[in-house]
């Protein structure tokens, strides 16, 4: 068994777009990749029934018919977990979403978990946060960012963490979130890379309705054109060189 984390340096940045064509860049290459999303919040009612949204773009690509084992815990307020967790009057169970992983590990190959927000975003009242669950676990981190003016600063905090921790990073990629200064980001992506000495695995590039066209195996095919591949597959087959901490 195998197992990335994904994660990001912030909310909003991308995570789930970027896990669902992880999904698919592999599933192009014939290796089965099973995505789950320990804890989500804000969650979706449709006719008296609460959905996880961001599991159901993992359909898109998966093609598989949506069940619960696609996420751990759901949580209604579109909040940090901690505070969604205290509104609903309960204590997000840690040791419960480690158990249902490690049943995932003996079921799947290859597994990709999608954290919530970013690095720093509490679990729990008591001030565990989603770094300290991913230290635990201790699976390659895979950084997702956005593109644009402000990303270097960000970026480089956020790995600068994660080494601290002595989490693994196996890269990071850029998500394109709108049409921005090419010569910034151009930049933007160098000096990080420079600054942290972290690998840049790809580009996701900005693309209109971008949810709904994930459903296009050719858009999908196009988003993941300029990614690594040697390097997410040694991430993946558990090559050590590809991972940095």
């Amino acid at each position: 068994m195998s197992a990335i984390f994904l994660t990001g340096t912030d909310t909003d940045i991308g995570k789930t777009v970027v896990t669902a064509l992880l999904v698919h860049f592999f599933q192009k290459r014939n290796i089965p990749l099973f995505s789950f999303k320990p804890i989500q919040t804000g969650a979706i009612e449709r006719n008296g029934e609460w959905y996880a949204p961001d599991p159901e773009v993992y359909e898109n690509v998966t093609k598989s018919a949506f069940h619960e084992e696609f996420y751990g815990i759901l949580l209604k307020k579109a909040s940090s977990p901690h505070l969604a967790a205290r509104l609903e009057g309960i204590h997000i169970p840690i040791h419960e979403i480690k158990e249902q992983i490690i049943s995932l590990e003996k079921k799947y190959d290859h597994l990709i978990l999608e954290g919530a927000g970013g690095l720093y975003v509490p679990i729990t009242d008591e001030g565990y946060c989603m770094i300290d669950f991913m230290q635990e676990l201790s699976y390659p981190v895979i950084l997702v960012a956005r593109a644009g003016l402000g990303t270097i600063n960000h970026t480089v905090l956020s790995v600068e963490a994660l080494k601290k921790r002595n989490i693994p990073i196996a890269g990071i990629i850029f998500n394109q979130l709108s049409v921005d200064d090419f010569e910034i980001e151009e930049d933007n992506r160098e000096m990080v890379q420079k600054l942290t000495d972290v690998p840049v695995i790809g580009t996701v590039p900005y693309t209109e309705h971008l949810i709904d066209r994930l459903k296009e195996e050719e858009v999908r095919d196009q988003l993941v054109l300029n990614w690594d591949e040697e390097r997410l597959k040694g991430v993946l087959l558990n090559d050590a060189r590809s991972v940095i901490k």
